[in-house]
C-alpha cells in the first residue's frame, strides 16, 4: 500500500536521506510539495550515531590565570561559534553541557 501525502495527497516515494557523516535514514518523500516522513525510531537511532561520530577531544589549555577550551574548526563553523559570543555551562549527570546564548 503507498503512503499518500498529509499535505498534497499524492503518492510518496521511498527515499534514502543522508544526515551527514554517511548516516542515511530510509523515509518517505512527496516529490510534488517536499513533505517528509521518517520513522521517529530510525530518526532517534540515527541522530544517536550522528552524534557520536561528531563527537571529537579537545585539549584543556592555559589562558591567563584560568583555562579554556579550544574548538575545532568544523564545530566552530558548524555551530557558527565567534569569539565574544558567551555560553551557558550546564552541569549534567554525565558531563557538562553547553549552550551557545
Amino acid at each position: 500500500m503507498k503512503m499518500k501525502c498529509l499535505n498534497c495527497h499524492k503518492n510518496m516515494k521511498k527515499t534514502k536521506f543522508d544526515i551527514g557523516y554517511g548516516i542515511e535514514v530510509d523515509s518517505l518523500h512527496c516529490e510534488e510539495c517536499g513533505f517528509n516522513v521518517t520513522d521517529d525510531k530510525v530518526l532517534n537511532g540515527a541522530l544517536v550515531s550522528l552524534k557520536e561520530q561528531m563527537a571529537k577531544e579537545v585539549k584543556i589549555i592555559e589562558i591567563g590565570n584560568g583555562i579554556g577550551i579550544r574548538f575545532p574548526n568544523e564545530i566552530v563553523k558548524g555551530m557558527k561559534l565567534k569569539r565574544g559570543r558567551e555560553m551557558i555551562v550546564r552541569p549534567e549527570i554525565d558531563g557538562l553541557k553547553l549552550i551557545p546564548t
